[in-house]
């Protein structure tokens, strides 16, 4: 993942990580074995995802978990 995109927050990293498939809220969180709702909600950083939807948001942008979700 590219530098730029290693310093923001979680959150804002699966809004550019999405834009760049150019994929709706609608179509990542199917692709991400959930619904939009809770996809917004994972945008916006009003909750965070589970370890299984870590899993599941990082395979759908086939990057690495800790790529997005770093400690």
């Amino acid at each position: 993942m590219d530098n730029i995109i290693k310093g923001l927050p979680w959150n804002k990293k699966l809004e550019i990580l999405r834009a760049v498939k150019g994929w709706t809220q609608v179509e990542a969180a199917k692709r991400c074995n959930t619904h939009q709702k809770l996809y917004w909600s994972w945008e916006k950083g009003k909750t965070h995802p589970s370890k299984k939807s870590q899993a599941a948001i990082a395979s759908a942008y086939d990057v690495e978990v800790e790529d997005i979700f770093q400690v």
